[in-house]
C-alpha cells in the first residue's frame, strides 16, 4: 500500500498532486514545487524590498517624479533599457535634485569597525576540544582553518562584501565547495639514460613523456619532456549575491530551512569542467529574449544591459532539498542540481550539510530574514532629503529672484537672459519697466529640524563621531577614562552587530570549512602561521569538535588593549626576573605572545622581524641550562651579600648587647638580693641583742626587787622579836 499522503501542492499546470515518496513522478513535482515557490517568495517579497535599499544606497531615491518615489517594476524585459526609462526622470525643472545619502554613511560609518573586529589578530570563532589533551590539536585545526579563509581565499573582500550586503540588503550569503583541480606540470630532463627515464615514470603513476620530445643527443643520452597531473583539492570560498539565493518562506531557522538554492547563469564551458556532457548543457540554453534583469545586478554593473552577444548559458541551480527520496517516513538532506527555467534535475544526491552561510545584522525572532541598518535609515533620508531640496529651493530663489517686467517697454530677450551683469533695454522709466520680487530666504528654520533627524538616526544606529573618537564637543576637557567611556558606550551597538554576525554566518562558514577539510583529501601541507613553520595533517583533525564564538569580540578600544598588554608584560617581566626561566607561571612562549599582540594592535605583521620563535627543544635547553650571571646580577648579588653581612653583625651585636644587659641585670639582682639579705641580717641581729638586754635589764629588775623584799638579817646570837 502507498504511503499515505505527506503533503498537498500545485505543479504548474494547477493540478493537484500528492507528494508520495514511493512514487519518483510526484518526488520531481514535490521538488519543482519547492523551487517555484522559493523562487515566488523571492522575486514577490525579498527582491522589493532590496531593491528598494539599494537605490536608496546609491542616492536614487527618492527621486522627484510625480508619480511616486520610486518604481516597483524589478523585471525589465529590455536589457538595453537605461537608467531613466526605467527610474523616469531624476529631476524636474529648476528644482533642487538633491539627495541625502543617510543609508550610505550609516553603513559606511559601521563597516571600518566591523572589518577591524573580524580581521584582529585574535580568533573570531575557534574550535573547542572534547578533551584536555585535545586542546593543542584543536589550536592547531583552528590555525589551519583560518589560513584557508584569509589566505587560500580572498577572505578579506568575502566578508567585507557579505558584511555590505547584510547591512543594506538584509541578507548576506557566502558559499563554499572543494575545487579539485588538475594542474599539468612539465619537467625537461637532458643528458639522461633510458634507465633513469623508467625510474622517473615509475614514481609517478600520472607521468607520460610528451610526444615528440625524446631525443637522443650525441653524447649517448636522451633529452626528454615528462608531463604529469597533479590533482590539489582546494577549499574555496565565495561570496553569492542575494538576488541568486532561493529560500523557504516558511523557515525559522537557516540551519532549518527545507530549501537553499544558489540559481544563477552559467556558461556551457563552466558546466562542463564540473563535469556535465556538453550534448546535455546545450538543451538549456538561454538567449536574450528569456533574460530577466533585476535592477541590483544593473546597478552593481551597469554594463550587463548592454551586450548583444549570443547567449551562451544555462539557468542553472544547485538546492539543498529536505525531502523523503527513499520512503523510509524520514526527510533527508538532497543535494539537488537543477538546469533550465523547468527545473529538470540532472543531479540528486544525499548532502552532509547545507554549503551556504547567511549573514544578518539584526534577526527577527522567529522568521530567516531579519532588518538591515537601511531598515532603520531610509525614512530618515527620504525626509532629509525633501526638506534639504526646500531649503536650497528657498536659498536660491532669495539669490535669484523672480522677474517682473512690462512687455510694452522691455525687450524680453533681455530680461530672459540669466548672464551676471547683463543689460535689459527699456524704455522710459526702468523702475516702471523691470522689477524684482523680494523672496525672504526661510531655509534657516528647517536647520534645527535636521540636526534633529541626525540625533534619531544615532539612536537608531549607534552611530555618531563619539562612536569614532572624533566629537570635540564630548571629548574636550574630558579624561582618559571619560573619553574611553564615551567611544565605547557609543561603540556598544556596533559590537552588538559584530556578535550577531559572529553567530549567524561566521560560525556557520568556519564550521563548514573545517568540515570540508576534514571529509574530503586529507592533506599534509607545511604553513608558516603565527611567524612559525608548522606541518597541518588534517587526518588527525577530530571532525566533532564544535565551534565557538570568542565571547569578548570587539570589547575595548586599541589603547585600553595597548594599556594593558603593557601591563601584562611588566608582570611577566617580573615574575621572570624573579623567579628565573624555571617558574612555572611564566615563559618565553608568553612573553612572545604579548608582544606579538602588541605589535598587531600597532599594525605589525611580521612580528619575525623582530622577535625570533625559538623551538621548544631550544626552549627546554634554555630553562635547564644554568644561567650565566649578568653584571646587574653580580652587582645585586655582592649587594646582597654585603647586606646579608652587615645584618648579621647588627644582629650579632644586638644578641650580644642583649645578653651583657641580661647579665649586668642579673648581677644588680644578685647583689641586690644580698644586700637585702645583709640588711635583714643585721636587722635582724639587732633585734637579737636588744631582746637579750631587755632580758638583762628584766632580770636585774627581778633582782633588784627580790633584794628590797628580802627580810634583813638580825644580830648574832638571838632571834628577832615578833612583831
Amino acid at each position: 500500500m502507498a504511503i499515505e499522503r505527506l503533503f498537498t501542492f500545485k505543479d504548474g499546470s494547477g493540478t493537484p498532486q500528492t507528494y508520495d515518496p514511493g512514487d519518483p513522478d510526484t518526488y520531481k513535482y514535490f521538488i519543482h514545487a519547492l523551487i517555484t515557490d522559493s523562487r515566488d517568495y523571492e522575486n514577490s517579497v525579498l527582491a522589493p524590498k532590496r531593491d528598494e535599499a539599494q537605490k536608496y544606497y546609491y542616492g536614487m531615491l527618492p527621486t522627484m517624479g510625480v508619480t511616486g518615489p520610486y518604481s516597483d517594476t524589478l523585471i525589465v524585459e529590455d536589457p538595453n533599457a537605461t537608467y531613466e526609462e526605467i527610474l523616469g526622470p531624476a529631476e524636474g525643472p529648476s528644482k533642487s535634485s538633491f539627495v541625502s545619502t543617510d543609508v550610505r554613511d550609516a553603513i559606511l560609518m559601521m563597516l571600518p569597525s566591523l572589518v577591524r573586529i573580524f580581521a584582529a589578530s585574535e580568533n573570531v570563532v575557534s574550535l573547542v576540544p572534547r578533551s584536555p589533551p585535545d586542546e593543542p590539536m584543536a589550536e592547531q585545526a583552528t590555525n589551519y582553518v583560518n589560513y584557508v579563509f584569509w589566505q587560500d581565499n580572498a577572505g578579506f573582500l568575502t566578508l567585507y562584501g557579505a558584511f555590505k550586503d547584510a547591512l543594506t540588503l538584509k541578507t548576506g550569503f557566502v558559499k563554499w565547495w572543494t575545487d579539485n583541480t588538475h594542474e599539468t606540470k612539465r619537467k625537461q630532463f637532458v643528458n639522461i639514460t633510458m634507465e633513469q627515464l623508467q625510474m622517473l615514470l615509475a614514481e609517478d603513476p600520472t607521468a607520460s613523456v610528451l610526444p615528440g620530445s625524446l631525443v637522443q643527443n650525441d653524447n649517448g643520452g636522451v633529452d626528454v619532456t615528462i608531463e604529469g597531473r597533479q590533482n590539489k583539492p582546494v577549499t574555496r570560498v565565495e561570496g553569492v549575491p542575494p538576488e541568486e539565493m532561493r529560500l523557504d518562506r516558511y523557515a525559522r531557522t537557516f540551519a532549518q530551512s527545507r530549501i537553499v538554492g544558489h540559481e544563477r547563469i552559467v556558461s556551457i564551458d563552466e558546466l562542463t569542467k564540473m563535469g556535465y556532457p556538453r550534448d546535455l548543457c546545450a538543451n538549456y540554453l538561454q538567449t536574450q529574449d528569456v533574460h530577466n534583469f533585476t535592477m541590483e545586478a544593473m546597478i552593481r554593473n551597469p554594463g550587463r544591459g548592454m551586450s548583444t552577444r549570443v547567449g551562451d548559458g544555462v539557468m542553472y541551480g544547485e538546492w539543498y532539498i529536505r525531502a523523503d527520496s527513499d520512503g523510509d517516513g524520514v526527510a533527508e538532506l538532497r543535494y539537488i542540481c537543477t538546469m533550465g527555467e523547468a527545473h529538470a534535475i540532472v543531479r540528486d544526491e544525499p548532502a552532509n550539510r547545507i554549503k551556504f552561510a547567511l549573514f544578518s545584522c539584526d534577526p527577527i525572532s522567529h522568521t530567516l530574514v531579519g532588518d538591515s541598518i537601511a531598515d532603520l535609515t531610509v525614512d530618515i533620508q527620504r525626509i532629509k532629503t525633501n526638506m534639504t531640496r526646500g531649503v536650497l529651493d528657498s536659498l536660491a530663489e532669495s539669490i535669484n529672484p523672480k522677474t517682473v517686467v512690462n512687455e510694452l517697454v522691455t525687450n524680453l530677450d533681455d530680461a530672459l537672459n540669466d548672464d551676471l551683469g547683463a543689460v535689459i533695454r527699456t524704455r522710459g522709466d526702468p523702475s516702471a519697466a523691470v522689477q524684482f520680487a523680494t523672496t525672504p530666504f526661510v531655509g534657516q528654520q528647517a536647520l534645527p529640524v535636521l540636526e534633529y533627524l541626525d540625533a534619531v538616526q544615532q539612536r537608531r544606529t549607534g552611530l555618531s563621531d563619539a562612536a569614532r573618537g572624533l566629537d570635540p564637543k564630548a571629548l574636550q576637557s574630558s579624561t582618559m577614562i571619560g573619553v574611553e567611556a564615551v567611544i565605547n558606550g557609543q561603540q556598544e551597538r556596533t559590537e552588538l552587530v559584530a556578535r550577531v554576525l559572529a553567530e549567524t554566518g561566521f560560525r556557520d562558514l568556519f564550521h563548514g570549512l573545517f568540515n570540508e577539510i576534514v571529509e574530503n583529501e586529507n592533506q599534509s601541507r607545511t604553513l608558516r602561521i603565527n611567524g612559525s613553520w608548522q606541518t597541518y595533517h588534517t587526518s588527525m583533525f577530530d571532525a566533532d569538535m564544535s565551534v565557538e564564538v570568542n565571547p569578548t569580540l570587539g570589547k575595548g578600544s586599541d589603547t585600553v588593549r595597548m594599556m594593558t598588554l603593557q601591563q601584562i608584560k611588566q608582570d611577566q617581566m617580573m615574575v621572570f626576573q624573579q623567579f628565573g626561566p624555571q617558574n612555572p607561571v611564566v615563559g618565553i612562549p608568553e612573553m612572545l605572545n604579548t608582544i606579538t599582540d602588541m605589535l598587531e594592535i600597532a599594525n605589525i605583521k611580521n612580528v619575525g622581524r623582530y622577535f625570533k620563535t625559538p623551538d621548544p627543544q631550544v626552549i627546554q635547553q634554555m630553562q635547564s641550562a644554568p644561567k650565566e650571571p649578568d653584571a646587574m646580577t653580580i652587582a645585586a648579588r655582592a649587594n646582597y651579600e654585603r647586606v646579608k653581612s652587615q645584618t648579621a653583625k647588627a644582629m650579632g651585636d644586638q644578641q650580644f648587647n642583649a645578653q651583657k644587659q641580661a647579665q649586668d641585670e642579673a648581677f644588680r639582682r644578685d647583689k641586690l638580693a644580698q644586700q637585702q639579705a645583709y640588711e635583714a641580717e643585721k636587722i635582724r641581729v639587732q633585734e637579737a641583742g636588744l631582746a637579750l638586754d631587755h632580758q638583762v635589764d628584766m632580770a636585774q629588775v627581778v633582782v633588784d626587787m627580790a633584794k628590797a623584799t628580802a627580810p634583813k638579817p638580825t644580830p648574832s646570837g638571838g632571834d628577832l622579836p615578833e612583831g
